[in-house]
């Protein structure tokens, strides 16, 4: 299953720019509200959206939003076309007729909905869609002495800058000691910070928040026990985090 961190591709395609319009708007609506990380990608030629599926790493959570009936060519053989590359992406359909609902079954589609809907009808199939997905497991390469060591980021408990080294503490208990880097740690932890995933609570310190098992008043404590300080100048990483789970209860 998802969770709110994770990055979410919503690639919407109908040849009816009014339909298309509606539909974004939607869309957009539904990521804001659920808090998701997520991109709405419209394209109004099933063309386009082949391109995009061609360029697309396959490890993104995509999910495909698509008309059936087109003028270039109809969403079923858009979605064949579509699984010849990418089998794990969600395919939903929407159209005004049940038609081609049977044809469906040969693209795996989760769902086929019906226009016109309402956002509500919208928004459960996505929940439904969304929870279904088991997303790729997120990696980092790190290069150390050794050489280049792949992490899931999911084994990291917090990531400390001492030296100009990132130090990385893990679920395990082991730790994994980055190459010295003259940079500073903003630096250092840009990858790091640009996934969401990881919070500042200190001038040397991010931890990994789905790692936190819970808070105190000043400071995170992670599921393998320890302990991190939030100092009053990261204060606010607390309240990141508080709000981010308010929303991720909400889904």
């Amino acid at each position: 299953m998802i969770n709110r961190l994770t990055k979410i591709n919503l690639v919407l395609c109908d040849d009816n720019t009014a339909d298309l319009d509606v539909l974004r708007e939607s869309v957009n609506e539904y990521i804001n509200l659920r808090g998701l990380c997520g991109e709405t990608v419209c394209f109004s030629s099933p063309e386009e959206v082949l391109r995009f599926s061609e360029s697309n790493d396959e490890s993104n959570v995509t999910v495909y939003l698509l008309d059936v009936i087109m003028s270039e060519f109809d969403g079923i053989e858009l979605g064949q076309r579509i699984r010849e590359r990418d089998k794990s992406s969600a395919v939903i359909y929407i159209s005004n007729s049940r038609e081609y609902s049977l044809d469906a079954f040969s693209v795996r589609a989760f769902s086929y909905l019906i226009k016109p809907f309402s956002r509500e009808k919208l928004f459960s199939e996505l929940d439904e869609c969304l929870s279904r997905i088991e997303p790729a497991p997120q990696t980092l390469s790190i290069k150390t002495t050794d050489g280049t060591v792949l992490l899931e980021l999911s084994k990291i408990i917090a990531v400390e800058y001492l030296n100009h080294r990132l130090i990385f503490h893990l679920v395990n208990g082991q730790k994994i000691e980055s190459a010295y880097r003259r940079q500073p740690f903003d630096v250092q932890a840009e990858e790091l910070m640009q996934t969401g995933a990881f919070l500042k609570v200190s001038a040397s310190y991010l931890v990994y928040s789905r790692n936190i098992q819970g808070v105190k008043a000043d400071e995170f404590v992670m599921r393998d026990g320890s302990q991190y300080k939030i100092t009053r100048k990261y204060a606010a990483a607390r309240q990141r985090y508080i709000d981010g789970e308010m929303l991720s209860h909400k889904m």
